[in-house]
């Protein structure tokens, strides 16, 4: 009997070999290699549909029907139009329902305070009826009562049984809220009165609406083609009122001409010329090549102010060319008289107006670069925007484990100018956040100008950026992200605009271009460093490529050179101390944004700055989830709404946990970021449970912190891959 166990044994050890060695040949094909001890080789994935929508369920089975029928040849069944497969994105993911006012007990009576519009209120003010409607309290402290000392939420916190009393007061510890509130953490919150004045469209964008004009009335594009890399590129002619000033440029190369410049050159023209002389000039200002021929007989002086030419006692409209009543004092050569014109200071010698004094006017003077706030980007660990994944809760704990510079998720320029309380909240920003911007986003200038705006007159932020690199098809059939490298005028337009209404610096993301293998990125930057951005972000691979191959950074070492003196960033693929090491040296960027890595170990910056594999265990991952859970309900709320929508963002941020291998059971490290795992087993169960890639098992942690899930709840993943197990 011992020879037969022996026999057994050793043919259970070949076959665990041979499966080990499939395993490993799958390794050289995108899979990661893990040690064969912990690999699980009997393992067969398996359908859990226990919190997937109806309409998910009957998509997926029917998927699984096509593959049986491709499998057996069945005729009875018509062939399906392309491979069935359980892969890629769940496009129509289903809208969370978000609870009616008359579900929700009245701020006022929750603060404890009278409620002005009393029965016509539209909140619930029977607290009685609204304790015995709400979801069961969970067990555990509340994280904002144990470090402010008073729970705002009051009754409707799910955790209010450490802080209520028996008739529904809310308790307060004196000491913590004295030392604890001394000012507010989160900045960046829209005010009513602001969001008022922007529903009505009563906020002044006046310095904008300048800018906006120069945009409408000065150029004149008078055709436009398209390259071959897919970049359109304007031939712009731009007249000036030769009868005035006898002066006619031509602009021959690709930028959009620079109103201000032009009148600032109008008048530079118009004072230079005097006599009967003829003078030629060739002057070249942002790239654009000017033709200026002076008529032989120029007047003698003149001086602008927005559409008002004044010249010899006399104004002229130059959009309708009719003169314009102006009275204008004699005045000897030793006296000189100051007259206002339209709420602007003209002095007069003799006949003559001239310009003396200094120009205050803030509105069309536009800040020279060496007059801006400065930031120094240099060897800064960035945090890339990301949208849904990249809120506050997030950022705080990438910035307590090594971020050194964060930005808010992607805005949508209209939305914000529309004073949607759902986008100003992507605004918000926290204290430890010491270098913190804001992302905008748009297809057209002027909403891009006005919104930004805004947002420097309103809130606190170290610097913008604009959004040249989203790929979501959504987005790029707007004319918005990607879209906006093909279209180098209106790229012209949102860049200067931007930076025309600024005091702090103006930075960009983008992509290497549009289309694989017609890269454009390295011909841009060199055009937006001379338009006013600071500082560029280059994602190492096109919008047609998304994330299915490796970045490019090769070709960002290029765009880096293209750009100097400006700094540049480069994105991609980096997971780990030693890829950021092999990045930098091969790029020899200025500094490295991280966007994925980041989510799948935000510990990430701390093994960069340490220079060091981090073999963190299941229980210290554990702990920061629990952070992100804490730092959810503070941002979020604890009471019904605030657990559902931290639930939610922390099931979204789940999804790309599990990804990570951990070091000590990984054959060879580092992870590479495009290197799938097989199924395994972790050192325990928690490691294991944290490595699940079923939406269930994320679920179950979410429960561990926020408890049991409400009855009917659904959870669509991402990816239709999560609905296994």
């Amino acid at each position: 009997m011992e020879g037969v166990r022996t026999v057994k044994r050793s043919e259970d050890e070949e076959e665990k070999s041979l499966r080990c060695h499939e395993m490993a040949a799958k390794a050289k094909s995108g899979m990661a290699a893990i040690k064969h001890e912990f690999i699980d080789i009997n393992y067969k994935p398996r359908l859990v549909t226990a919190y997937l929508p109806e309409s998910a369920v009957d998509e997926i089975q029917h998927i699984i029907s096509l593959q049986e029928a491709v499998g057996k040849d069945d005729q009875t069944l018509e062939p399906p139009s392309k491979k069935p497969r359980l892969k890629g994105r769940n496009k129509k993911r289903p809208i969370e329902r978000r609870l009616l006012a008359s579900e929700k007990l009245c701020p006022n009576i929750v603060g404890g305070r009278i409620c002005s519009f009393g029965e016509k209120c539209k909140f619930s003010h029977d607290v009685k009826k609204f304790l015995e409607s709400r979801p069961h309290s969970i067990d555990g402290k509340c994280y904002v009562f144990e470090m402010y000392g008073k729970c705002p939420f009051g009754v409707t916190c799910l955790f209010a049984d450490q802080h209520i009393q028996i008739d529904s007061v809310n308790e307060t510890q004196l000491e913590t809220e004295k030392t604890t509130n001394d000012q507010p953490r989160v900045k960046n919150v829209i005010s009513k009165d602001l969001q008022i004045r922007l529903r009505k469209k009563e906020y002044n964008f006046k310095r904008a609406n300048h800018i906006i004009k120069q945009f409408h009335d000065k150029p004149n594009v008078r055709s436009t083609k398209r390259t071959d890399d897919g970049l359109s590129v304007a031939t712009t002619t731009v007249p000036v009122n030769q009868q005035q000033c006898g002066l006619n440029m031509v602009f021959t190369n690709t930028n959009l001409i620079d109103a201000k410049k032009c009148l600032d050159l109008q008048l530079q023209c118009c004072l230079s010329s005097t006599g009967n002389q003829t003078t030629d000039a060739e002057l070249n200002r942002n790239d654009a090549k000017l033709e200026c021929n002076v008529d032989s007989k120029p007047p003698q002086a003149c001086l602008l102010k927005d559409d008002i030419l004044i010249q010899e006692g006399n104004s002229v409209d130059k959009k309708t060319d009719e003169p314009v009543e102006f009275n204008m004092q004699q005045s000897t050569d030793d006296e000189i008289l100051s007259q206002e014109i339209k709420g602007t200071n003209v002095a007069v010698k003799g006949n003559h107006p001239i310009a003396v004094g200094c120009i205050s006017d803030e509105d069309i003077i536009k800040l020279r670069r060496e007059e801006r706030k400065k930031v120094d980007f240099k060897d800064k660990l960035y945090l890339a925007p990301l949208t849904t994944v990249g809120n506050l809760p997030f950022r705080r704990i990438c910035r307590r484990l090594g971020a050194d510079v964060t930005c808010g998720e992607m805005v949508m320029s209209s939305n914000l100018l529309q004073g949607q309380a759902s986008e100003w909240a992507l605004l918000k920003r926290h204290e430890s956040e010491t270098l913190f911007g804001v992302q905008l986003c748009a297809s057209y200038s002027d909403s891009m100008t006005r919104a930004a705006q805004v947002v420097v007159d309103t809130m606190e932020v170290d610097f913008i950026d604009v959004n040249l690199g989203c790929p979501i098809d959504l987005v790029v059939q707007k004319g918005e992200g990607c879209a906006v490298m093909g279209r180098l005028g209106r790229l012209e337009q949102i860049v200067y605009g931007l930076s025309s209404v600024m005091d702090i610096p103006l930075t960009v993301k983008m992509r290497t271009g549009l289309f694989e293998g017609k890269n454009i990125a390295h011909a841009l930057l060199p055009k937006v460093r001379d338009w006013g951005v600071s500082m560029a972000t280059v994602h190492g691979r096109s919008r047609e490529q998304r994330y299915t191959k490796l970045a490019d950074w090769n070709y960002i070492r290029s765009c880096v050179d293209a750009a100097r003196p400006m700094q540049i960033f480069g994105n991609g693929d980096i997971l780990s101390y030693l890829d950021y090491n092999n990045a930098m040296n091969q790029s020899g960027a200025d500094g490295c944004m991280i966007a994925r890595g980041a989510l799948i170990k935000p510990w990430l910056f701390t093994e960069i700055k340490e220079q060091r594999h981090w073999d963190i265990s299941a229980s210290e991952r554990l702990e920061i989830i629990k952070e992100y859970v804490n730092y959810g309900l503070e941002h979020w709320g604890s009471d019904q709404q605030g657990v559902a929508s931290t639930r939610r963002f922390l099931l979204e941020w789940l999804s790309f946990v599990y990804r990570y291998i951990p070091v000590g059971i990984l054959e060879h490290v580092p992870q590479r970021i495009n290197e799938k795992p097989p199924h395994y087993f972790g050192r325990n169960d928690l490691e294991t449970l944290l490595a699940s890639p079923n939406c269930a098992d994320w679920i179950k942690i979410s429960e561990m912190f926020l408890g049991p899930v409400p009855t009917g709840f659904t959870f669509l993943p991402k990816h239709r891959a999560n609905a296994y197990q």
